[in-house]
């Protein structure tokens, strides 16, 4: 689920929802972290120009328990804190801290699936229905009519399964409440079947409105092409080509985050009113299940722009991009160009239950965020861009 600034807006629908449920638990400690002290994590290695001051804005505006803040510059980390990592006690945040990484995930699964265009297994331009015959299916949903390029451009025409995105935010609480989801997880078919049983918001090529399902389809064809799971892939193919030895594709049922990790929280206005830590990672998939650090991240980025994952030709094909609505901007294949005080740089948000990320790099240069919350009202702030544009261009 993404983008940066779609959490802020119209989601108290949602925390009705919650509490109509009876899902949300409050207690006396569930206090506003911003009317506290944050507890800061240890010192920086070296000057920190800024980012300190910046991260603290960003945790306050955003109503977050912590937030961490990386910066790369070749291999030269820094990791910044603000808060902390839980309610109680406290516990600094860094480069090291795990967190999960939401619709970032997107540029995993699109980085395997240019990989294997590559190898000759798919073809962009072919029509899903080749490679998923029977998977795509729903009210005037043409499958041989869908690429598997419009799928990784968000101009399928096929809805969002987890309904934040397109402001259906009963399809939200329905997938966030679903009680038997977190004892049985759901299977892919049944998160693409989320979305395509509203049929077709218009025809393929001709818009591109952001939706989840679009990936979910991506790792389904991913795993069919190569006949391991999306776990497998995503570590064979770029944790360990890469070298990311903190970063992890959960599979279903694999709730729980490896020390240490920031406690997720769904929160309005800076009070917490659930913490959605372990929340089913197979209700994300191959759209937003990834979990990593900002040390990790922030190395990944820089190797993708630079041309050590994918072909230089196929990320060619990544970084043409295309409008997409819903906040998105400028989205090639799995990747979102940023503008910054320098220039372009490269990468894509992240925002599932408890939690918001973002990384950006140029190649060399790269910045990685994320907070242990995600808003359901908040303040905006201009300390993102500014810390993007420190990292990048300072």
């Amino acid at each position: 689920m993404t983008m940066r600034g779609k959490a802020m807006r119209a989601g108290a629908t949602v925390a009705a929802m919650v509490t109509a449920f009876g899902l949300a638990h409050a207690s006396p400690a569930l206090a506003s972290p911003s009317a506290t002290p944050g507890a800061r994590a240890a010192a920086p290695a070296a000057p920190d120009g800024g980012y300190q001051e910046q991260i603290d804005a960003y945790r306050n505006a955003s109503g977050s328990i912590g937030a961490m803040a990386t910066v790369r510059h070749g291999d030269e980390v820094v990791g910044f804190g603000s808060g902390s990592a839980q309610l109680a006690p406290p516990v600094a945040l860094g480069a090291d801290t795990h967190f999960r990484m939401g619709s970032q995930t997107k540029m995993f699964t699109a980085s395997i699936v240019l990989q294997l265009a590559d190898e000759g297994k798919v073809d962009l331009d072919a029509p899903i229905e080749r490679y998923l015959p029977g998977v795509v299916h729903g009210k005037d949903l043409d499958p041989n009519a869908i690429t598997v390029r419009q799928l990784l451009q968000h101009r399928s025409g096929i809805k969002d399964n987890l309904g934040f995105v397109n402001g259906d935010y009963f399809q939200t609480a329905k997938l966030l409440l679903n009680p038997v989801w977190q004892i049985v997880p759901p299977t892919e078919q049944q998160m693409v079947d989320e979305g395509t049983e509203y049929g077709k918001q218009f025809d393929p090529g001709t818009q591109g409105v952001y939706s989840n399902t679009n990936f979910t389809i991506l790792g389904m064809l991913a795993e069919k092409l190569t006949g391991s799971d999306m776990s497998t892939l995503i570590k064979t193919r770029i944790i360990d080509r890469v070298g990311m030895p903190a970063t992890f594709f959960p599979k279903p049922g694999q709730k729980d985050l490896p020390e240490p990790y920031a406690r997720g929280y769904l929160s309005v206005k800076g009070a917490p009113f659930a913490d959605v830590s372990n929340f089913e990672p197979a209700v994300w998939g191959s759209a937003a299940a990834l979990v990593s650090t900002g040390r990790d991240m922030t190395k990944f980025i820089n190797a993708l722009v630079g041309g050590q994952v994918v072909s230089q030709a196929r990320l060619a094909e990544m970084q043409h991009t295309l409008p997409v609505t819903a906040g998105v901007g400028d989205y090639g294949l799995g990747l979102v160009k940023f503008k910054t005080a320098c220039g372009i740089a490269w990468g894509h948000t992240g925002s599932v239950a408890g939690y918001s990320t973002e990384t950006v790099g140029d190649g060399e240069r790269s910045l990685s965020v994320g907070i242990n919350n995600t808003p359901v009202i908040a303040d905006q702030t201009d300390a993102m861009q500014k810390m993007v544009d420190k990292a990048l261009c300072g």
